[in-house]
């Protein structure tokens, strides 16, 4: 082993770091999952009733209390999909969003770029804890350009991503990446 073979090619307190991966909360999806399964024991009463005569037994009736029920179904696993594939990442250079499930986006925003920071969500979404963190790269900007929505102690969240804003360093150490 040469002495050139012995360094590490990028110094280890200049890598990246992975600090916290959030989830929205169930919380901010709580419409899909109440009407899907309300959707769901409507499809299965009208099942019931169906099968003990009391609609008649065709198979129109059948059909359409067996599609509420696939129906209630399939909306409470498409809610509870999206907020388990919707990651909100902060590391020690970035803030990001990924989210999809085959095809996964993911939009970053350096510390750098970041100018304002701002929690926002409606007052009994803040009650329970939970609310929104807009990011914005402009102070001029209407709309955010990352929003961590939904998460919990969203306070909380802006003050770590504050944190890490207040203690760039000189050089940046992402500075070799192509930001586009």
């Amino acid at each position: 082993m040469t002495e050139s073979d012995s360094h590490e090619p990028f110094p280890a307190d200049k890598r990246e770091r992975l600090v916290n991966i959030f989830y929205p909360k169930r919380a901010s999806f709580i419409f899909y999952y109440v009407f899907g399964t309300v959707v769901f024991i409507v499809g299965l009463g009208f099942m019931t009733i169906t099968s003990y005569g009391g609609l008649g037994g065709n198979i129109i009736s059948w059909s359409i209390s067996a599609g509420a029920m696939v129906f209630g179904i399939l909306l409470v696993a498409w809610a509870e999909s999206r907020r388990w594939f919707t990651l909100y990442i902060i590391t020690t250079w970035n803030v990001r969003v990924r989210k999809g499930v085959f095809s996964r986006k993911t939009k970053r925003i350096f510390y750098d770029e970041i100018a304002i920071l701002h929690c926002s969500g409606p007052p009994d979404e803040r009650k329970v804890g939970m609310g929104d963190v807009e990011i914005f790269t402009s102070e001029d900007d209407e709309a955010p350009a990352l929003v961590f929505d939904g998460v919990h102690n969203p306070d909380g969240v802006r003050e770590i991503i504050s944190r890490f804003i207040q203690t760039i360093p000189d050089p940046l150490p992402w500075g070799h990446l192509d930001r586009s």
